[in-house]
Parts: structure tokens; C-alpha cells; sequence
């Protein structure tokens, strides 16, 4: 009686650490099993096969109509314009606050008396430096917009 019992609480307890051991992500036939169960929720994994439009697995196939292509090409163009406006504000606000910030030292190294010429000489460098400055930012944020423009047509002459 006794050597039924144990060999019924052994088979129990290792089916119950088998069961236990299956990852809780498993299709149910175990882990890496060539049996697939078909899960409708799973987005998971990359599939060479499924994993392009095309039917051959490489290529560019677009089945969107001219319609649709052309309003996700504005919506591109929308959102590069709009990250573009962002830098060129937060390069024009960086650009100010620098030049009040020099001006305020200036400003404290003559003490405050403004008909200095030593003080309006330096005054007029700022003035003269920071519109450089502003210059520069004009033209390379021009320069990668013309860019973006270049390559989003670009790429809509692929289509």
C-alpha cells in the first residue's frame, strides 16, 4: 500500500512541476513547438513571409491609392515642418536670452552709464554678433528644410 501511494504522489507532484515549468507565453504545445495555436490577439514575432507587403519578401509593393499616399505625404510634410518651426524657436530663444545675458554684463562692467562710447562700441558687437548668429540659424534650418522637401518628394516619386 505504501509503494502505490508514493508512486501516486510522484507521478502527482512531477506532472505538477512539469505543468509548472511551461513558459506562460507558450501556444499550449510548448515552447518552440513547429505546431502553431492560433492566437487572434498575438502581435508578436516577425514573420519573413508576412512580414512585408510584398509577396516575394522584398520590394516596395504600396497597395494605398494615389489619394491616400498623397495625404500621408502632407501629413509627413506637416510634422517635418512642425519639428522644424520647434528648433528654429527654441534656437532663436536660446539666441536672445544669450545676447540679454551679454548685454547685462556689459551693461554691469560699465556700471550702468550708457553714454560710455566703450559701452555703445561693445553694445554695437553684440547687436552685430548675435545677428550673425541669427543669420546662421536661418540659413541651416532653410537648408534642412529644403532637405526634407527634397527627400519627402523623393520618396513620393518612388511611389
Amino acid at each position: 500500500m505504501k509503494v502505490k501511494h508514493f508512486l501516486w504522489v510522484l507521478t502527482l507532484s512531477s506532472s505538477l512541476f512539469v505543468a509548472g515549468c511551461v513558459p506562460a507565453y507558450s501556444n499550449g504545445y510548448g515552447y518552440g513547438s513547429p505546431y502553431g495555436a492560433y492566437d487572434p490577439y498575438d502581435r508578436g514575432g516577425y514573420d519573413p513571409y508576412y512580414g512585408s507587403r510584398s509577396p516575394y519578401g522584398y520590394g516596395g509593393y504600396d497597395d494605398r491609392s494615389p489619394g491616400e499616399r498623397q495625404r500621408d505625404l502632407a501629413h509627413e510634410h506637416a510634422k517635418e515642418h512642425n519639428k522644424l518651426e520647434r528648433k528654429y524657436d527654441k534656437a532663436q530663444d536660446r539666441l536672445e536670452r544669450q545676447k540679454q545675458e551679454a548685454e547685462a554684463k556689459v551693461y554691469r562692467k560699465y556700471g550702468g552709464d550708457t553714454a560710455n562710447p566703450d559701452y555703445q562700441r561693445e553694445r554695437a558687437k553684440i547687436d552685430q554678433r548675435y545677428n550673425h548668429k541669427r543669420e546662421k540659424v536661418d540659413r541651416n534650418l532653410g537648408k534642412k528644410h529644403r532637405d526634407v522637401h527634397d527627400d519627402l518628394h523623393d520618396a513620393h516619386r518612388r511611389w
